[in-house]
């Protein structure tokens, strides 16, 4: 197995630990996704989303610039990439590009499949949170090294 640092050091500080933190979250990832069916395994993931969610509230938010900003400054935080956020007639979509790739490359579809719930309840939340109606669903999907996470009708 090949493994790489995650998330990449950011400062020249003590990060001693990170990359077992890292394995230990593959490791969970794939053990999940090969033991639970896939609904199961992402509706999972979206509840570990939906905590995520929770370390940073939104819900004092108007302004879809004030909204990209703050969602991409905790993304930052994390080296957890960065989003795009474009409002359209039927739902926002938010483009989420340079995500953390996995510690261990031949796990990657694990890896991404954990990603793709954990976005899909933080931002899920954080739609919730702001007032999104009951009707409204909240979806993710790579496309390519991006994922798309669309929240509407």
């Amino acid at each position: 197995m090949k493994f790489q640092s995650f998330p990449p050091p950011r400062h020249d500080t003590d990060v001693s630990g990170i990359g077992g933190v890292a394995l230990l979250a593959t490791l969970t990832a794939a053990e999940i996704g090969e033991s639970a069916p896939p609904a199961q395994a992402r509706a999972f993931f979206s509840s570990v989303g939906r905590r995520v969610a929770a370390l940073v509230p939104l819900d004092d938010v108007s302004d879809v610039g004030v909204l990209e900003t703050r969602i991409n400054a905790y993304w930052r935080d994390l080296d957890w990439g960065q989003i795009e956020l474009v409002v359209g007639e039927d739902a926002i979509v938010v483009r989420h590009a340079r995500l953390p790739e996995p510690v261990v490359p031949d796990m990657r579809h694990a890896w991404q499949a954990m990603l793709l719930g954990i976005l899909e309840g933080a931002y899920d939340a954080w739609f919730r949170a702001l007032g999104s109606g009951a009707a409204l669903t909240t979806r993710a999907l790579w496309k390519d090294d991006i994922m798309e996470v669309r929240h509407g009708r």
